[in-house]
């Protein structure tokens, strides 16, 4: 084993050597000793370095020399640094995830026939995002009426997320520490990829997909903060396209040949009405709040009062622990169901042993029968 690729690695995920030692539970000095060469951990501790704190395949390891391996958080240049300065580590290692979900793609779906590819099928062109959201819809294939059917925002988010998977647009999940951060996607010719923050109910979590669908239709990689302020810190291009990401995924999830009977309920039933619209849709009351605002029925001040109001009374409540609950189904959740069972099915082709399939999963290999048996 190289010790210097420890170090290479420990620092690529931004994780100081204290970092490191209270995840892993280890005296500082003992993860020193490794990157000096001095002490080697056993394989065991190497595939937890590998897989669960650093995100690098285990080979890296016995390389000669650190490979040259694109940051992954360089795509997201367009942030100001005002953005970039506070994503903490945990955001960053999840980045680098998504990075290594990505790659995992490219392998897994090798000579996978693809009858849509959205890279190739569909381009804003010239079109304002509100016609643009039209056409994306269309080819998702859900309608109003079965956006209508949805019994909650639960199931919205569910459908719409394998309506991306049928076009090769692959959603992973995790809890962020950056409750700040809704998600994220990383762009990519063939395999780009959104990741949501878990933590956040169901009803942001879908805004969220369909923001940074509009990041990938147009083009590049972004991060969805939950509080829109970042926007004024960004470059002039920069937030003309943010700002038109928000107006295609608001005209997505509530499009306007539907929306004119509710701007004339919230005019007779008044602000109590949100809500109520909001559950129609399945989608948060800012977004609600964002079409009222396009259509002048509320104005500027009044809808960034209410967000920020909204924003203040959502982290006020603090993080709620999701301690418990059933390991293997909150796998899947991370996962995705279009994942793992394209994962699975390169298993029983043989194309993948045991192990490597557990590394694709993120799962122990001795977990991974139980863990098929929770697939539809």
């Amino acid at each position: 084993m190289n010790p210097k690729i420890i170090s290479w690695a420990r620092e690529r995920a931004g994780l100081s050597i204290e970092d490191l030692a209270v995840k892993m539970g280890r005296a500082p000095e003992e993860i020193r000793s490794w990157e000096k060469g001095d002490e080697v951990p056993s394989y065991p501790v190497l595939e937890q370095l590998a897989y669960k704190y650093l995100k690098v395949t285990l080979a890296v390891f016995f390389f000669p020399e650190p490979p040259e391996i694109e940051d992954p958080i360089r795509n997201f240049r367009r942030l100001s640094n005002h953005e970039l300065t506070r994503l903490s580590s945990d955001t960053r290692q999840k980045i680098r995830l998504a990075q290594a979900y990505q790659e995992s793609l490219a392998e897994l779906l090798e000579g996978f026939h693809k009858e849509k590819v959205i890279s190739r099928d569909l381009s804003p062109r010239e079109m304002a995002p509100p016609e643009f959201a039209v056409i994306a819809r269309k080819y998702f294939g859900i309608d109003l009426n079965q956006q209508f059917s949805f019994r909650s925002s639960e199931s919205a988010f569910k459908a719409w997320r394998h309506s991306l998977e049928d076009a090769s647009i692959f959603t992973f999940k995790d809890s962020f520490e950056d409750r700040f951060i809704s998600g994220f996607s990383l762009l990519d010719g063939e395999y780009p990829v959104i990741f949501i923050n878990n933590s956040n109910a169901f009803s942001r979590q879908l805004f969220t997909l369909i923001h940074e669908l509009g990041h990938i239709l147009y083009g590049v990689s972004g991060v969805t903060d939950f509080d829109e302020s970042y926007i004024n810190f960004m470059a002039n291009s920069d937030r003309h396209l943010e700002i038109q990401c928000n107006k295609f995924a608001s005209h997505f999830l509530v499009p306007e040949e539907s929306f004119t009977e509710y701007i004339r309920h919230y005019k007779t039933a008044g602000p109590e009405s949100i809500s109520e619209i909001a559950d129609k849709y399945s989608v948060s009351r800012e977004v609600i709040l964002r079409r009222l605002l396009d259509h002048n029925v509320v104005t500027k001040e009044y809808y960034e009062t209410k967000a920020n109001q909204w924003n203040r009374d959502y982290f006020g409540r603090g993080k709620k622990g999701r301690g418990g609950g059933d390991f293997y189904l909150t796998r899947l959740a991370y996962l995705g169901e279009g994942y793992t069972k394209i994962a699975f099915e390169n298993y029983h082709r043989g194309r993948l042993t045991e192990t490597e399939l557990g590394y694709h999963l993120n799962i122990n290999s001795k977990n991974l029968a139980k863990f098929q048996g929770y697939l539809r």
